[in-house]
């Protein structure tokens, strides 16, 4: 313990760097910071120099000794207490592999011994630190210190943590970890201070939450360093108390905020004063409080303040997504409002859906949202807060999951969650405010109670508020529940589901993710085909709803595709993304790493007693035999009550009414299935199920458990079969030319309407787009997430149609599967490979087309008499008289663009499968080997497919090479005008475009490039 008078001065500094290249500015530096602490030692009698770390540039003893005697000086007028950073470490002397390999092992298993081994690079950094220690601190380990000193009316307590231990050239946010075991306890005083020289971003997410509730709960004030900010100063939770101050670099040459920050006790409040280095001294800047901190942070709604820290709660999205900008993500950053549906009484009416953002402000002032657990109530009653504070309503979130007798003590629930939520407002005030006042009560099934004391719950809440919000679990409505029922709920409340995000929401959520990039933040072009990679990427792996579409588990996704994740991401394989998943899901429920290989061959197994005994659901007592018989094969102990708890916390199973249990997602299914075929595609068994799933690939479940099983193994007997079975499709048909010369058509060339691109918003256009879809999807009435994914074979039988239709269906799924396994392999698969599941992806489409066009052609007056007659049925109904003349001209000109749609729909589908920058050389070779229309449509639809600049001269030279016809023509003049939708280009280059392809430009004239063709699409 230090004894020293009250009177005391901190001054941080971080990040200077020394070495041989900067020593002398650093000197400079130095010597100036010395002259101000002569300045401040008048004012203040004892001062306290906190160095946060990178004193060196490579750890070296040399660089210590540069500035060694200006540290001694600071060390003898002064107090000095230092803790390393990344730069203290020498990684030179790193030679053999163990410390790599130390550095894999589980962070807490770690002993001192470990520890002495991993930070060998720091022994200049702990020889220069020692020979300067004024005063020892009170205890110590090998990653931590604690100091106490004593300044007379109250004792300061300041701890440090080594970071940088597990330091490494080129490191990571996210990659990081601070073992536990060695945090030391915070003394007992009126002010603890903490240092550590990574801010807590940088340590891995779980290890990030601990370390963070740790500091939160123990630190008045922390301090980082690492990452050279001018000024970054933020309170941190409980109670406003923890004050986080980033510290600013001494010296930095990509960086104009060099300097070094002070701060001091005042009565109680604490100031703070930035000093930066200009015109060779340091000049004071900025002074703040952190009473103005706490007070510039906060939200206020008629004069009554929202608590920080019930703030911060509110704008933590509640899991650790990493994102590659930003280090810590609000619910602001992402928070798309989903839909709603309304729901009548215990049925479902076919309601049209609205967005949630027009709750608050409606008409109904009582209002349940019903969802399941990933849709995102809690998050959305979050928001309702903000925006009932910005609308000047009086806000009041209830947890039901806290609350323990419902109604019978009502006030104190209501004074409770005020005082948490609230700075200054007590029950009578907020009883007897005039403002208007909203009840978000949150998870109302679990509220605790009997049924008198809930429903006395609900109407003392109708007394006190204006506007009741409650959300409750989707296991309790529809079926006749007594929560949905008149018992607890009345008329005057509003039933709404709570909708997974359709295709217009998922782009906003992928639009507000990528915007918080630093290369899209100024640059729209890069923010649109980064949008347009990532928004192709998720639908693909959400496939036919395999995965909810919902922000947990896209935000997950995209977390996923960012470089620089603790996951090995390739980019185009969508398994690794599921493996992903279903990994993260495992770590949620507190599965440890080194019990993951045993978890995923226990539910391969489990999937393979579904499959093999073609189950949809599994009695109590029989997954209790299989549980046994597993432990017998493998030779393990396993409680099967604690296995299936964590299963179902995992998200992996799900317990169903009467104790049967289901897998959850049937992506969890398809992936393990895939497994246990993969470790045994040798056996008889495996490959009659191969060749039973290859013949039947238009089914949903043979697709989705072929194209996990390209995931887990590369065998060629899969490809092998996948490409036979693609080349019996339409095989009396040759691939489509596309030169087509119909006689209906020549008829009515100088008729056809001229294309147009219309200058707009790319992004509102992109999103109308996707809006388009979600109209079309709901319309279809495509399946929703449910059970009904592991009976749709059933289902899909029954309603195939036709043999036609089925062949189509399988030349799609052929089309998608060879296209996936070229995007996932395009680096082992050698080009005779690449180029037999590619040229197959393209054939057979294009012989399917061939198929419709010959048809076309080979029976036009039959079709155009069907489409007159059509057309006549309509118009009578509507009582339109036409001309025989004009009738005949309206069903050409249908015709024409039914064959124009079926072309850009075969073709962009193509292109949408199998373009990937990877394989493009082998795309073009491909293309130009079939010397057709087709052929060149297509590779350039490919190329465009992605968002490629493409440069005039080039799309001139393609444009040229075509055979001229009408369909091909306004085909290649459709994808053209796609891309420059979909895509930011310069206006110049636009117009350019436009030339080369004959399209008017920024025309107001209709077209028919995207709004048509894509409805089909």
């Amino acid at each position: 313990m230090v004894c020293v008078m009250e009177n005391a001065l901190f001054l941080n500094i971080s990040d200077i760097h020394v070495k041989n290249e900067n020593k002398e500015r650093i000197i400079i530096k130095l010597k100036a910071l010395i002259r101000h602490l002569n300045v401040f030692s008048i004012e203040s009698e004892n001062i306290f120099i906190l160095v946060s770390g990178d004193i060196a540039y490579s750890g070296l003893k040399e660089e210590y000794e540069y500035v060694y005697d200006y540290f001694e000086e600071l060390a003898t007028k002064y107090h000095l207490i230092m803790c390393p950073g990344n730069h203290d470490h020498d990684f030179s002397v790193y030679t053999s592999i163990v410390r790599n390999q130390l550095l894999k092992a589980e962070v807490d298993s770690l002993d001192d011994g470990s520890i002495e081994l991993i930070t060998q690079g720091m022994d200049a950094y702990y020889k220069f630190d020692e020979s300067l220690t004024t005063f020892r601190p009170d205890s110590y380990n090998k990653l931590s210190k604690s100091y106490v000193l004593n300044l007379g009316k109250r004792k300061i307590g300041i701890t440090t943590f080594n970071t940088a231990w597990c330091s490494q050239r080129n490191e990571k946010g996210g990659d990081m970890s601070f073992p536990t075991k060695y945090i030391i306890d915070a003394p007992q005083c009126d002010i603890n201070i903490t240092m550590l020289h990574h801010p807590l971003s940088w340590l891995e997410p779980n290890n990030h939450k601990q370390l963070r509730n740790i500091l939160r709960e123990r630190s008045n004030i922390v301090i980082t360093g690492h990452e050279h900010v001018e000024d970054s100063l933020r309170i941190e939770s409980e109670s406003n108390k923890c004050l986080m101050l980033e510290a600013m670099s001494f010296d930095d040459d990509w960086s104009d905020d060099n300097g070094f920050i002070t701060f001091k006790f005042e009565e109680n409040d604490v100031l703070i004063k930035n000093f930066k280095w200009q015109n060779e001294e340091f000049h004071e800047i900025k002074q703040i409080k952190q009473s103005e901190i706490i007070k510039s942070n906060s939200i206020s709604t008629n004069n009554y303040i929202v608590k920080i820290d019930y703030l911060k709660s509110i704008k933590d999205i509640g899991v650790n997504f990493i994102h590659p900008d930003k280090d810590d993500l609000t619910l602001e950053d992402v928070f798309i409002y989903p839909n709603l549906k309304k729901i009548d009484g215990n049925s479902k009416l076919d309601m049209k859906k609205f967005s949630s953002d027009s709750i608050l402000s409606g008409g109904n002032k009582k209002v349940i949202l019903i969802g399941d657990e990933y849709c995102g109530k809690s998050t959305l009653l979050k928001k309702y807060f903000l925006d009932s504070v910005k609308k000047g309503y009086l806000p009041l979130s209830i947890d039901c999951s806290t609350v323990k007798r419902a109604g019978l003590e009502y006030d104190k629930i209501l004074q409770r969650f005020l005082e948490v939520q609230y700075e200054n407002l007590s029950l009578t005030e907020f009883v007897n405010s005039t403002a208007t006042k909203v009840a978000l009560i949150d998870s109302f099934d679990l509220i605790r109670g009997d049924r008198k004391s809930v429903e006395l719950f609900l109407d003392k809440s109708a007394r006190v508020f204006d506007i009741i919000i409650i959300s409750v679990s989707d296991s309790f409505d529809f079926n006749g529940s007594e929560l949905i029922g008149e018992n607890y709920f009345d008329e005057s409340f509003e039933k709404y589901e709570m909708l997974r995000l359709g295709y217009k929401l998922r782009y906003d959520l992928v639009h507000k993710w990528n915007s918080l990039k630093e290369e899209c933040s100024n640059e729209n072009k890069v923010l649109l085909a980064k949008n347009d990679l990532a928004f192709k990427t998720i639908s693909r792996i959400i496939g036919r709803n395999y995965i909810p579409s919902t922000p947990f588990f896209l935000l997950t996704m995209l977390q996923s595709m960012e470089n620089g994740n603790s996951l090995d991401v390739n980019a185009g394989s969508y398994g690794y993304y599921y493996e992903y998943l279903i990994t993260h899901s495992l770590g949620s429920a507190s599965v440890r790493k080194e019990e993951l290989d045993e978890f995923f061959n226990y539910v391969k197994e489990l999937s393979s007693h579904y499959f093999t005994n073609n189950l949809q659901e599994e009695t109590t007592d029989n997954l209790w035999d299989f549980n046994l018989n597993f432990c017998q094969d493998y030779g393990v102990r396993i409680d099967y009550e604690t296995r299936i708890s964590l299963l179902v916390k995992a998200k992996i199973m799900e317990k169903k009414d009467g104790g049967y249990y289901k897998f959850k997602y049937p992506y969890v299914y398809y992936f393990f299935i895939a497994k246990h075929l993969a470790e045994t595609i040798r056996d008889e068994k495996t490959i009659e199920i191969i060749n039973g799933l290859v013949s039947s690939l238009g089914k949903r479940r043979s697709m989705s458990i072929l194209m996990f099983l390209t995931h887990h193994s590369r065998d060629e007997s899969i490809l092998d079969k996948v490409v036979e079975q693609a080349k019996k499709l339409f095989k009396d048909n040759s691939p489509t030319k596309l030169d087509l010369n119909i006689k209906f058509i020549n008829d009515i060339v100088d008729a056809l309407p001229k294309l147009n691109f219309q200058k707009q918003d790319r992004f509102q256009l992109r999103r109308a787009y996707e809006d388009r879809k979600d109209i079309i999807e709901e319309n279809n009435s495509v399946d929703k997430f449910d059970d009904d994914n592991f009976q749709s074979d059933r289902k899909e039988d029954e309603q195939a149609g036709t043999d036609l239709l089925k062949e189509m269906n399988l030349t799609f799924k052929s089309l998608e599967i060879l296209g996936q396994l070229s995007r996932n392999y395009y680096g082992s698969l050698k080009v005779p490979q690449k180029k037999r599941l590619l040229g197959e992806a393209i054939d057979a489409p294009l012989r399917s087309l061939d198929f419709f066009i010959d048809y076309i052609k080979d029976e036009t007056d039959i079709v155009l008499d069907a489409i007159e007659r059509r057309i006549s049925e309509q118009n009578g109904e509507k009582n339109i008289n036409l001309t025989q003349l004009q009738l005949k001209e309206m069903a050409k000109h249908f015709l024409f663009q039914l064959v124009l749609g079926l072309s850009y729909t075969f073709l962009t589908k193509i292109s949408s499968s199998i373009g990937s920058n990877n394989l493009q050389p082998v795309i073009d070779d491909l293309c130009d080997a079939h010397n057709s229309n087709s052929g060149k449509i297509l590779k350039l639809a490919t190329m465009l497919e992605l968002g490629n600049s493409i440069s005039v001269e080039h799309l001139r030279t393609i444009l040229q090479s075509l055979d001229k016809n009408p369909i091909s023509d306004n085909l290649v003049k459709s994808i053209i005008l796609n891309y420059l939708y979909m895509f930011e280009r310069s206006d110049v280059e636009v117009q350019q475009i436009c030339a080369v392809a004959e399209i008017s430009y920024n025309s107001v004239s209709k077209q028919i490039g995207l709004d048509k063709l894509n409805k089909n699409n």
